[in-house]
């Protein structure tokens, strides 16, 4: 008979607020037996969400988390259904029981904190496809137009674009505009949702985007013999986890396919080879169907090595926010880089990333994908998609 215990990475809540029902049937009411309430399991290690009864609820409190037990005694089908959806765990050498347990493992040894872990599992998306991003443009932004007018008749106009600061008093500011090519660039950036298919990127704009962006400047070893390294984008203790896969689409001199930056010799390691056809075809499945995106001559998958930021920020509930700010970091200064050379750039979180970890083998755990950036030379025609600011108010 296999032995049981409890996984540490699950989260059980209410779906209404019958919380008095519950508190009294762990108590040995039974008249608890008439609420309506429901109790539903995150599963952490499956990335599911589930109903329990009563029943299933009743033997996952009588399981401990921290030592095994033996089965001998407990439903065994019961068992097997919650063994399944990763909330309690057997050492069963079947496949899918090792597999929860080598993940659960995995997540104690890359020191993750459990609300992050949460978060980042329980938000992962896998063959998500959003149609309103696909076919013609115009199309398209009628769709989007049509369904922003949906929510404001439904729900009214959202807070105004600035918030309201109450006192009469002003110290004015001169407003200077400043002149240089810093300010110039600033200005310069935006979002791209249309791409030129027909000019392919320069292989120097993608050496400087890579060199300025992910690439290495500068190296120091700190008192506890720690190397740090230094990016154009600030990160959480100079330890810069986040990792970088540029999948090539149309790159002169560059075969299309997924490669592996390595930011210490500056170079592209290829991982797979395929067709620009294909390549586009696979970074739209990745960004959910988003076309204009998967049209970008180079898309760069951002992955965390989860472990690089965790192991000083041991199970810090700030921890996995700065690797999120770090990806945020280096993507705005693929904007900046990308308006300085006069080429278009995106970025988007609204992805499949458990699809783009298996593809790229990474198991999500010690390393996994935090967003995708992309960049390339822009349509020649302004797309419905992209809007027109001025610098009056409205």
């Amino acid at each position: 008979m296999p032995k049981v215990r409890r996984t540490r990475y699950a989260f059980f809540y209410l779906e209404d607020d019958h919380l008095a029902e519950v508190v009294a049937l762990l108590g040995g009411d039974t008249a608890a037996s008439r609420s309506d309430a429901q109790v539903l399991a995150l599963g952490i290690l499956t990335g599911g969400r589930y109903r329990l009864d009563r029943e299933d609820f009743g033997l996952i409190m009588s399981v401990p988390a921290d030592r095994w037990i033996d089965g001998n005694g407990l439903e065994q089908s019961r068992v097997r259904h919650l063994a399944d959806r990763g909330l309690l765990l057997t050492d069963s050498p079947e496949e899918r029981d090792t597999f929860l347990r080598e993940r659960e493992d995995a997540l104690d040894a890359n020191e993750w904190n459990l609300y992050a872990a949460l978060f980042h599992f329980m938000t992962q998306w896998s063959g998500v496809e959003s149609t309103d991003s696909q076919g013609d443009p115009e199309l398209v932004r009628e769709r989007s137009r049509a369904a922003a007018r949906t929510v404001v008749a439904e729900y009214g106009l959202p807070p105004g674009e600035f918030p309201e600061i109450s006192g009469n008093s002003r110290v004015p500011l001169p407003g200077t505009d400043r002149e240089g090519e810093v300010f110039e660039t600033l200005l310069a950036r935006r979002t791209t949702r249309g791409f030129d298919l027909q000019t392919p990127m320069a292989l120097a704009d993608l050496d400087t985007v890579l060199r300025y962006v992910f690439g290495t400047h500068g190296y120091v070893r700190n008192v506890a013999d720690v190397v740090c390294i230094k990016r154009t984008s600030p990160s959480g203790g100079s330890l810069h986890p986040i990792d970088v896969h540029p999948i090539i689409t149309n790159v002169a001199g560059v075969d299309p396919g997924i490669y592996h930056y390595h930011a210490r010799e500056h170079a592209l390691v290829p991982v797979s080879n395929m067709s620009g056809d294909e390549a586009r075809r696979m970074v739209t499945f990745f960004t959910s169907g988003q076309e204009y995106f998967g049209a970008a001559h180079v898309t760069f998958v951002l992955s965390a090595r989860f472990y690089r930021n965790h192991w000083k920020y041991r199970r810090h509930h700030k921890a996995y926010p700065g690797i999120l700010m770090d990806a945020a970091h280096l993507s705005q200064t693929l904007y900046l880089v990308s308006a300085q050379l006069g080429i278009g750039a995106f970025v988007t979180i609204a992805i499949n990333s458990r699809d783009i970890e298996r593809r790229l083998g990474l198991d999500g755990v010690s390393d996994g994908v935090i967003a995708l950036t992309g960049c390339g030379p822009r349509s020649p025609d302004r797309t419905p998609l992209e809007p027109q600011f001025s610098p009056d108010p409205i």
